[in-house]
């Protein structure tokens, strides 16, 4: 075991154990979990993945709640992200009294029974089908002038703090959206209305399941707030409204004061002035994930905690480590991994830390119209690219963005899009056919670690001063190691004395080399053939471009007949691939026009024979429209069998008697 490996485990050892919640009654399908170094465990001790899709302003009436949990259940997803549940306005949910789950009649305090109701039934729909939830403490929060006497003060400063809101919401949702996340962590009103809310939220009971969600095992993780660290807006140049932007910077020069540090320029700190600003910012961060965490753990909650996601530079990534119970990150990338050595899934991973469970909570393709039009012909390539790196890293959970989007996607009372089409749709993937194809198969690949975690897992150390001035310096970091060995080891990071040895390790000192294959070899991404292969004992799969070539590893599955394809194939029952009875396979394909074609011709290799009198039966689950169909299949003098060439995008093959 290399010297990483075992600084790795002593992190994960030295972690203190957290209990999600109280046992539930033994036929509850919602197990109480346990987190446990950098994994969440079962009572039984089973390890327990996570393969989640985001619920955006979701708000289903009971009928359609009901659809969206049996619809997720059968593709396979046992967690659900609740997003953006406060966001104010009515144009995601304009069927809805405020459009969100707070009123916002006046002040911000107060649910909005209808929502509140359809959120409850919701999660109580999702709970009968074993699916767990990750919340939030702020959901995209907004305050309104009329929360002032949350605070009492005196006239002019409750006048001054009311226009100084009024101020701040009067400004384009781009120029305030972050500033509104900030806003608790410097403002003591906004703090007791979001300390406010948490309470409330946790200890609400939930009449549909007689649980409140403080104490409901249902609940495996709390952020406090989405995408935000106080430093980066600060190295963005963001201000807030003078009311706030006074105090800080006198807060700060205060601070300085108190070191003995000429505090200078806020938003250009020279000498020992960028350190300290650092702290000054960080310090911010960190006691008001403490003053959340306390209110949290005051209701009885015990779910694992975090204080945000995203990169943000070392500063606050220490913190997390010193702080968070689990991490977190947002993945929106090139899906085509095999692009350069380089992928959006390795850069995904900078904020694993060593001895935490690790979330990619928004999980998709690019976001912005170019990207889309480029990328989205092979965006069928993240699933598989997702699950095989995130079993091979241990991550605990992909959550992807977004299946619904408030109403702005239809769906109908089967709970499925009206009208499911091919095209990419990150904010309903309901209808983005392609993507659901693909959706069963890869996650039995990522929830039952059918890929191998990684045999020889690095540690990258950091260590203090990291303190930056500029906004490439903070995402830059202060040490990483070199393009492509992510997926060549599993890898996370931590903060510390940096190891002697680390700086002329391989991993540091020079790009991996493709084709890049795991430690383990079950993973082969190959750059140069722009393919990406798994083979492993229960899986096999492949996702890029054919060629003349068998791709590398592969031991049943053959691709012939496409431009670019995805197939993956997996064994339902928990056998070998060769010897099972239930193999489950998807398969989409594009022609050399980029546009998609039937296909690919999948044939299967070494398959054990079957038994006198049984017969092997291959049945459509995909398209929905020719779900049930049993179609022929050709089996060759050799043994291998070909499936059929007609249109389906998923399907069962399975032993049957005769």
């Amino acid at each position: 075991m290399s010297r990483f490996a075992s600084v790795l485990l002593f992190a994960a050892s030295a972690l203190s154990v957290v209990t999600v919640s109280a046992a539930p009654a033994a036929s509850d399908p919602i197990v109480p979990l346990t987190v446990k170094g950098e994994d969440y465990l079962a009572p039984d001790g089973r390890l327990v993945r996570f393969w989640g899709v985001n619920l955006t302003a979701s708000y289903p009436d009971h009928g359609r709640a009901d659809a969206f949990a049996r619809n997720l259940s059968e593709l396979g997803v046992n967690l659900v992200r609740p997003h953006h549940l406060l966001r104010a306005g009515k144009d995601w949910n304009p069927t809805l009294p405020s459009g969100a789950l707070l009123s916002y009649n006046g002040t911000s305090r107060e649910f909005e029974p209808d929502a509140l109701d359809r959120f409850d039934y919701l999660n109580a729909a999702l709970r009968k089908r074993g699916i767990y939830l990750a919340f939030s403490t702020h959901f995209t929060r907004a305050y309104l002038p009329g929360d002032v006497d949350i605070l009492k003060t005196d006239d002019a400063d409750r006048a001054a703090w009311s226009a100084a809101l009024a101020e701040l919401n009067s400004w384009p949702s781009k120029k305030s959206f972050d500033l509104r996340k900030l806003l608790p962590v410097i403002d003591e009103r906004a703090a007791l209305l979001n300390e406010e809310f948490t309470r409330n939220l946790l200890t609400h009971v939930n009449p549909h399941t007689g649980l409140s969600y403080a104490n409901d095992p249902q609940v495996i993780s709390i952020e406090v707030v989405n995408e935000h660290a106080l430093e980066y807006a600060i190295v963005c140049l963001n201000r807030v409204p003078d009311y706030w932007q006074q105090r800080l910077e006198q807060r700060w020069r205060d601070y300085a004061a108190a070191a003995g540090v000429e505090a200078g320029d806020f938003y250009k700190p020279a000498g020992a002035a960028i350190a300290l600003r650092a702290k000054f910012l960080t310090d911010l961060d960190e006691a008001y994930f403490r003053r959340i965490q306390a209110v949290v753990r005051a209701t009885g909650c015990s779910a694992p905690m975090t204080f945000s996601n995203l990169w943000r530079g070392d500063s606050t990534l220490e913190m997390h480590a010193r702080t968070a119970d689990i991490m977190e990150n947002h993945a929106y990338v090139d899906p085509l991994v095999v692009r350069g050595i380089e992928d959006g899934l390795a850069k995904a991973g900078r904020t694993a830390l060593a001895g935490k469970p690790f979330f990619i909570g928004e999980l998709n393709q690019a976001e912005g119209e170019k990207n889309i039009l480029v990328q989205s012909p092979h965006r069928t390539m993240l699933p598989v690219a997702s699950a095989a790196y995130g079993a091979f890293n241990n991550w605990s959970g992909l959550v992807w963005f977004s299946w619904v989007h408030g109403e702005e996607v239809g769906t109908g009372g089967d709970g499925w899009a009206r009208y499911e089409r091919r095209t990419s749709n990150l904010g309903g993937m309901v209808a983005d056919g392609m993507m659901i194809d693909h959706l069963r198969t890869t996650g039995i690949i990522f929830r039952r670690g059918l890929v191998a975690p990684g045999k020889a897992p690095v540690t990258v150390w950091t260590d203090a001063p990291f303190a930056v001035t500029g906004y490439q310096a903070l995402m830059r970091g202060k040490t990483d190691h070199q393009p492509g060995w992510s997926n060549v080891h599993a890898m996370r990071r931590a903060y510390g004395a940096v190891p002697a040895d680390q700086a002329t390790a391989p991993w540091m000192t020079a790009p991996a080399v493709s084709p890049l294959v795991s430690d383990t070899g079950e993973i082969v991404k190959d750059v140069e053939r722009r393919q990406f292969t798994v083979t492993a004992p229960q899986a096999e799969a492949f996702s890029g471009f054919p060629d003349d070539r068998a791709p590398a590893g592969l031991k049943h599955l053959v691709v012939d007949n496409a431009a670019f394809a995805t197939v993956v194939a997996v064994a339902e029952d928990g056998k070998p691939f060769g010897q099972s009875g239930r193999l489950i396979i998807s398969r989409t394909a594009l022609g050399a026009d980029g546009k998609e074609v039937d296909g690919p011709l999948v044939t299967l290799r070494g398959l054990a024979p079957v038994s006198e009198g049984q017969n092997r039966v291959f049945t459509v689950t995909r398209p929905r429209a020719k779900a049930g169909t049993v179609l022929p299949v050709a089996v060759s003098v050799d043994g291998s069998l070909t499936l059929p060439a007609q249109l389906w995008h998923e399907g069962e093959l399975s032993v049957q008697t005769k």
